[in-house]
């Protein structure tokens, strides 16, 4: 990906900030776009710390006016854009299903769906008129099988997923690609969060995972970098789960 131009929405933390230094470990320049400015400032310096060239541009994915303020950015500083990973998400308390306030609904929507939609709309124009490229969206496990207690948040990644997949049959001819990865679970603060509100659940969630543990951010991130790399060129409309056999796993002989 070397001198190419690289877009981390939601990359101030966890798996977005591993997305950017690996984005930048391939050579590419890597814009970072997060709400939280501390966060994306400490990105931007591990970036620069490693060899890296960047900048980061402070706003909130579910709102039109910010992505289109962090597309200006891109196109003033770098003229192009090749590689996207849309990453930013918003969950709800672990709630069940009639318990949900629509408020709640709203609040993850927003972000998690509407956001990613609001991204695609603003990023497919510049990457198709810079060439061609790649966007990944960060999808989940629970988009594909479902989550109790969490039922927005799924529901709304199983909405990136197929919003995804139009995406990429609309632009399959006209040289960008679109795909997800489809995380289980990952040993970010996301996680750190719900664990920590229930203790009792770890081992569980650990032993959810046919290989026992987490992901770490940084298996996430390859996964994203290298859908958007020229090695998977002839790969669109395709949901990458990288899970650690969380899918495989048996429930009924312990290995």
């Amino acid at each position: 990906m070397k001198g190419k131009v690289a877009l981390v929405m939601g990359g101030g933390a966890g798996t977005g900030r591993a997305t950017v230094l690996a984005f930048g470990a391939a050579g590419a320049r890597v814009v970072i776009a997060d709400l939280n400015p501390e966060g994306g400032k400490k990105s931007l310096a591990e970036l620069e710390a490693a060899g890296g060239e960047g900048i980061f541009v402070q706003a909130n994915m579910a709102s039109a006016d910010d992505i289109a303020r962090v597309m200006g950015t891109v196109r003033d500083t770098y003229g192009a854009l090749h590689a996207v990973s849309n990453n930013g998400a918003r969950g709800t308390d672990n709630l069940p299903f009639t318990d949900i306030s629509e408020t709640d609904w709203n609040n993850c929507m927003d972000v998690t769906l509407k956001g990613v939609w609001l991204c695609m709309k603003a990023q497919l124009p510049l990457l198709e008129a810079s060439g061609g490229g790649a966007i990944v969206n960060v999808a989940s496990l629970s988009g594909i099988k479902g989550e109790p207690l969490q039922s927005v948040y799924a529901a709304a990644k199983a909405g990136v997923i197929n919003l995804s997949k139009s995406a990429a049959t609309e632009y399959a001819k006209r040289g960008v690609r679109v795909n997800t990865v489809c995380p289980g679970g990952i040993r970010s603060g996301g996680m750190e969060f719900y664990l920590d509100k229930m203790p009792e659940m770890k081992e569980k969630v650990l032993g959810v995972h046919a290989m026992g543990r987490l992901a770490e951010p940084e298996e996430i991130a390859d996964a994203v970098v290298y859908l958007c790399s020229d090695k998977a060129s002839f790969i669109t409309g395709h949901d990458m789960v990288v899970d650690g056999g969380a899918q495989i796993r048996s429930n009924v002989v312990d290995l």
